[in-house]
């Protein structure tokens, strides 16, 4: 599979399952010091924070003014198209230059046409009420999220239960389904847990999840996820 594959896959899962998405965050801006084009991406870093950004292809040279808004921060990574390791890196859900519209990251990678079956997929999400404290139930002989991410380390490779609401759900990627869950436990970001299944279920469904947890894996590219519920199955409450 080739980088710009990798990167693609890599942004969209990011994008669409990723459980410290940032859109409710308000915009930033900054000055532009400077910048790298990787295929359809673009790397920004800018003056005023010492930031780097990066989005789909944003036009831009050094000293133009950028805003954005959302997004999630990778440490350490390593871009390999670039060789370079940034100590941080924000991929960020829309940005532009001051005066013109917003470009939407999101909506750039999911719907490019140039790179492969997964840029072309749509996400199914809904405006779905994020479970109260108490509000669902643990199954007697289930998990909690916050039982998972505390003990994630102890339950690499077993089978879990639990009873959960679907938060949103990202179809067909890299092959899988990639459903966002949450039941009220845990404190962000550990608050949410993405399950992977070749079953599908829709956002507000509340579900009981079966599979095996898989701690600290590797997408590829740079990307980890600290838990994956992985083979899971569903079913109703």
């Amino acid at each position: 599979m080739n980088i710009l594959k990798l990167m693609t896959i890599g942004f969209t899962i990011l994008f669409a399952v990723s459980t410290a998405v940032a859109d409710e965050e308000g915009s930033v801006s900054g000055t532009v010091s400077e910048v790298f084009d990787v295929g359809s991406y673009t790397y920004i870093q800018l003056s005023e924070q010492g930031t780097w950004i990066a989005t789909s292809h944003l036009p831009v040279v050094v000293g133009d003014t950028i805003e954005y808004r959302g997004g999630i921060e990778m440490r350490d990574f390593y871009s390999k198209a670039l060789d370079r390791k940034f100590d941080s890196v924000i991929f960020v859900q829309a940005a532009k230059r001051l005066g013109e519209s917003a470009k939407s990251s999101q909506h750039q990678v999911l719907k490019g046409e140039d790179h492969g079956n997964e840029n072309r997929q749509t996400q199914r999400s809904a405006s779905v009420q994020v479970p109260a404290p108490g509000e669902i139930p643990q199954l007697a002989d289930g998990k909690t999220i916050a039982d998972i991410m505390v003990d994630a380390i102890q339950l690499n490779e077993q089978s879990v239960n639990l009873r959960a609401r679907v938060i949103k759900v990202s179809p067909n990627i890299m092959g899988k389904n990639w459903i966002t869950l949450q039941d009220g436990t845990g404190t962000p970001p550990n608050d949410k847990l993405i399950a992977t299944s070749t079953e599908l279920v829709s956002p507000g469904e509340l579900v009981i999840a079966n599979g095996v947890i898989r701690y600290n894996v590797d997408i590829g590219s740079g990307y980890t996820y600290k838990v994956l519920l992985e083979q899971t199955t569903f079913s109703s409450k």
